[in-house]
């Protein structure tokens, strides 16, 4: 049953671009297609009109073996010169997974989302453009509320997600 509710949850994404990422302490957000959103105060946000928010161990593979892993956000980017003192990873942008992953983004084209398949542990890999994977892996020894969710942030009441209890 909860194979068959991850597929036709994650069927909303086949077909869409990945168009950003952000971050957020160690959960990193995945956005699919576009949309926008008007806060409160009248500020227009670029957001997807899917996000996959990840909360567990992931790695983004490309072709010719290259890897983007979540653990590359407790690492320095990479600058010219000498390193920017007092350096902090919570800092958006400021770690080399924030800096790769906005390089991934505009090197590549259209990063249409092919397929999505789950495996064990309530782990997915998302398979993406030309042989390039997001693999997702929970870490079921870790205390946490859920492992990632995807939402959508156009339709009201669109949420999946998988955590220590299951599917939720």
């Amino acid at each position: 049953m909860q194979e068959q509710q991850l597929q036709q949850a994650f069927e909303q994404i086949i077909g869409l671009p990945l168009t950003r990422t952000t971050r957020t302490e160690l959960i990193e957000y995945f956005h699919f297609g576009n949309a926008h959103y008007t806060t409160p105060q009248g500020l227009v946000l670029d957001v997807g009109a899917f996000t996959l928010a990840v909360n567990c161990p992931w790695q983004l593979q490309q072709p010719g073996g290259e890897t983007i892993e979540h653990k590359e956000v407790f690492m320095r980017k990479r600058e010219a010169g000498l390193p920017t003192p007092g350096w902090n990873w919570k800092i958006p942008g400021d770690n080399l997974r924030d800096q790769r992953l906005k390089e991934f983004i505009h090197q590549h084209g259209e990063l249409l989302v092919k397929s999505v398949e789950s495996t064990g542990n309530y782990g997915l890999i998302l398979h993406i453009g030309q042989q390039i994977q997001l693999i997702i892996t929970p870490d079921t020894a870790k205390t946490t509320e859920e492992f990632w969710q995807l939402f959508s942030n156009t339709a009201e009441n669109f949420r999946i997600g998988a955590g220590p209890a299951g599917v939720v």
